[in-house]
């Protein structure tokens, strides 16, 4: 008679067989969720459907923040996305894989094209949307990781003859509520009407029912349409005699929906732009960037709104950066993000471009389309406000 596996096994091994292998080992409570606050949001969301405790846990408002505090700080780039044009790109395939991307498309949208939408910002995970159809032209908040998407809100725009200027999206810690604001212009061709080039500055707080008419721009930007948010403000560089550096930060409180000056780095003097100077936020910190005759400059403001706290981040000889050879005063050169390890992301001309800062090379990302418009970074998040 022949030995059964069970005697086979016990022969070979010396061990006795389990059998209850059907039973997975004990991990503390604890364990487990310091595992899952490790994973991109798009895996927790299916991870609800494992067990009931999972799914209360997974989507916990608590536990939310934790995951969202745990991605920003998470060094690897895994839960931070490029998006634009209705699509979004992983950070680690840019900087790793450039010629090889793989697009992930929008969804939950009404709108089957999501191509068609504007993005105005990004904050804890929320993209901002703006439907420029003239029959809609309202804003919706959107999560594209768990595709949750607010009510669309009233139409920005009084009338189709009215053009969005300048905006901003971000998220008023104060009052717990996230607000957007806008500049709209009157623009119907007729340079004889009354009300041609009339501006209006509004603001909009998700979850409820109307605009709001605030207090004009001090400043016009010329270059950034969206303004940047960092530390319960938004802000856009604009041009001023008012300071010798030739350019101001205005900065919109978003509790106290109040605007003030923030002032460049002191030595930077209005004839080292060779282009328009441009504001970025990287780590949480509002950066400049600008091109002088020699070098592209980075500076970054490690204090928010003090003046002494600018620190000049890096300087990248022009001879190294070849796309500059054909930049113009009036062109906008956009930081996106710098890797740990030395990488680069810019967008010039609407084109993004990688440059290593240790090797000196110049790459350029594979993307679905000719031109970036409005590009957005934004950190994958299980966030869910109360409306």
């Amino acid at each position: 008679m022949l030995p059964s596996k069970r005697q086979r096994l016990r022969h070979s091994t010396g061990v006795e067989p389990n059998t209850n292998n059907h039973q997975l080992p004990f991990l503390p409570s604890e364990l487990i969720v310091e595992i899952l606050l490790r994973l991109p949001a798009r895996t927790l969301v299916q991870f609800r459907c494992v067990c009931k405790l999972w799914k209360t846990l997974i989507s916990d408002p608590n536990f939310a923040n934790k995951h969202l505090l745990n991605s920003i700080a998470d060094s690897t780039m895994s839960h931070q996305r490029l998006a634009f044009h209705g699509c979004s790109y992983t950070l680690n395939s840019i900087f790793e894989n450039p010629s090889t991307l793989v697009i992930d498309r929008f969804n939950g949208l009404e709108n089957a094209d999501a191509y068609h939408y504007y993005i105005l910002g990004s904050c804890n995970g929320f993209l901002c949307l703006y439907d420029p159809d003239p029959h809609q032209s309202n804003i919706i908040m959107y999560n594209p990781s768990i595709g949750l998407k607010s009510e669309s809100s009233p139409k920005i725009k009084p009338s189709s003859d009215w053009e969005v200027l300048y905006y901003g999206f971000g998220y008023d810690h104060v009052n717990d509520k996230y607000k957007v604001l806008a500049v709209v212009e009157h623009d119907d061709g007729d340079i004889h009407d009354d009300d041609f080039g009339q501006s209006l500055a509004k603001i909009y707080t998700f979850g409820e029912d109307s605009w709001r008419k605030i207090q004009d721009l001090p400043y016009i930007p010329t270059n950034q349409r969206y303004g940047k948010y960092v530390s319960g403000t938004l802000n856009w560089v604009a041009p001023t005699l008012n300071y010798p550096t030739g350019y101001v930060i205005v900065s919109f409180d978003l509790d106290k929906e109040t605007y003030r000056d923030v002032l460049l780095p002191q030595n930077v003097a209005v004839t080292d732009y060779m282009c328009r100077p441009s504001i970025c936020v990287l780590n949480h910190s509002l950066c400049l960037c600008y091109v002088n005759k020699t070098h592209l400059v980075v500076w970054l403001m490690k204090e928010y709104g003090v003046v002494d706290s600018w620190t000049k981040l890096m300087s990248i000889p022009r001879e190294k950066l070849t796309f500059l050879n054909s930049i113009e005063p009036y062109s906008t050169i956009e930081l996106l993000f710098i890797s740990e390890n030395g990488g680069v992301l810019l967008m010039v001309s609407s084109q993004l471009i990688l440059y290593n800062l240790n090797c000196g090379e110049l790459d350029y990302p594979s993307i679905s389309v000719e031109d970036v418009y409005d590009p957005q970074i934004y950190c994958e998040s299980l966030i869910s406000p109360r409306w």
